[in-house]
């Protein structure tokens, strides 16, 4: 059963708690039944008692023992004994609290657009974590006053972290968070590609791909795709990659590589490519793939989708943009001299559609991501709230699916593009997301769009 109130703290003494007599009928619980109230991590013992008033009034010895707040708008999930308080969200939103307030700014503004209706969020950072008494200070958000406070808290229903947790504090929260710490693990790009390879509706979207492991490879994948493009199997933004491309007319290949974000071209035998691999990849794990046709005009052109999970934990699109690699470069990150722009700007340019055609290719391409972030959060057994999937578009606009950015998605590239407005549903997303996974029904609370 699911009911929402206005609950305050009340200076009373006792262990009880106060429901309105037709919430108590609602829930089908006696005047006067012991029960468990939780608040986030915490929980205690009270007895449940009638009031004719609308309000419900929690007294301030278990509400200390709660570290619940003075008051605010609640949901109230009752099973079997159990009476949970909420939802209680959390950003941990920094490594130290003097970052924070910065944080404050960037979600007043989402708050301002997007109210949250019931319940707190509270943005706190790596040192104000207690892990010994399951606490945390941060800054709350009430949507009943529509301010921040600062507070002492529980750890909450569900958490969106914005960086790495020790293994320690990880299994912590894993132990006593009742929702969910989504994008916890952390998966290579050969790994992301074993979880959906064997997906009949995504493996003609992924590239040919293997695992790098010497020279007969190399070889026999330039004899089969007549290109290669090698990656790091752990890496983020195009550091270290390769391509391997044949010269016209002769055995000869042209290797390419970055370096201090530049571009290094050479000509090689395929004796003296092997050499030169050995030489800048080592023992380092490396996959190969097929060389794709995607570039225009002499840039290499990819998209970043942006995918999160609703209020009913269904995944959705927040956005895409285009990012254009410089001239002559193998990648399109912007560390390399790359450029973001309009996603369907970009599409339209590079292969004269019109809008209903633009739409319709947006369309599939967010389908096809979607199914990708359902296929990995199920192979994997890994819960995941967003992601940052970077696909490419061929020459007969084939959709590939290149990477799932799942760590440090970088969120700003909107901003770069002129698109403000994506950019702030992305921030409105990860609150979204925190709903939908905090164990509170959301279906009877309005969404705001």
């Amino acid at each position: 059963m699911n009911g929402s109130i206005h609950l305050q703290k009340e200076n009373q003494k006792g262990q009880d708690l106060h429901l309105p007599h037709s919430l108590l009928q609602e829930f089908a619980i006696q005047e006067g039944t012991p029960v468990i109230v939780e608040f986030g991590s915490k929980a205690a013992a009270v007895t449940l008692k009638g009031t004719k008033a609308q309000n419900g009034r929690l007294s301030s010895a278990t509400a200390d023992e709660l570290l619940f707040p003075e008051e605010g708008i609640f949901q109230l999930q009752y099973k079997r004994g159990h009476l949970r308080i909420g939802p209680h969200l959390g950003i941990l939103a920094a490594n130290r609290e003097k970052y924070l307030p910065g944080k404050v700014r960037r979600f007043n503004r989402v708050f301002q657009d997007h109210p949250l209706q019931t319940g707190i969020l509270t943005l706190f950072s790596l040192d104000s974590i207690q892990s010994t008494h399951t606490q945390l200070s941060g800054y709350m958000y009430n949507p009943l006053h529509q301010s921040w406070e600062k507070r002492l808290l529980p750890y909450p229903d569900a958490v969106y972290k914005r960086m790495s947790l020790k293994k320690e504090l990880k299994a912590d929260f894993d132990r006593h968070i009742s929702g969910a710490v989504f994008n916890q693990a952390s998966y290579s790009k050969w790994q992301v590609y074993q979880c959906l390879k064997d997906d009949p509706a995504l493996s003609p979207h992924l590239p040919p791909t293997a695992l790098y492991t010497g020279r007969e490879n190399t070889t026999d994948w330039m004899n089969q795709w007549g290109g290669v493009f090698l990656k790091p199997v752990k890496g983020s933004y195009g550091r270290k990659t390769i391509q391997i491309s044949p010269f016209a007319g002769s055995r000869d290949w042209r290797v390419q590589t970055r370096e201090n974000n530049s571009s290094i071209q050479k000509r090689l035998t395929p004796e003296e490519a092997v050499v030169h691999l050995k030489e800048i990849i080592g023992r380092k794990p490396y996959i190969a793939q097929k060389r794709l046709d995607i570039t225009f005009d002499h840039h290499v052109i990819d998209y970043r989708i942006y995918l999160h999970k609703d209020r009913q934990a269904q995944w959705k699109a927040t956005g895409w943009v285009a990012k254009t690699g410089a001239a002559g470069s193998i990648v399109s990150n912007l560390a390399g001299g790359g450029q973001v722009s309009s996603a369907e700007d970009r599409i339209k340019s590079c292969f004269s559609l019109t809008k209903a055609q633009a739409d319709h290719l947006r369309e599939e391409v967010f389908s096809v991501c979607c199914r990708a972030a359902e296929r990995l959060e199920k192979e994997s057994g890994t819960v995941f709230g967003y992601f940052g999937v970077d696909i490419a578009l061929d020459k007969e606009k084939k959709i590939w699916l290149i990477e799932m950015n799942h760590r440090y998605v970088d969120d700003r590239l909107p901003l770069q593009a002129g698109d403000d407005d994506l950019y702030w549903h992305i921030q409105k997303s990860y609150v979204d997301t925190l709903l939908g996974m905090c164990g509170f029904p959301q279906e009877h609370i309005k969404e705001n769009q």
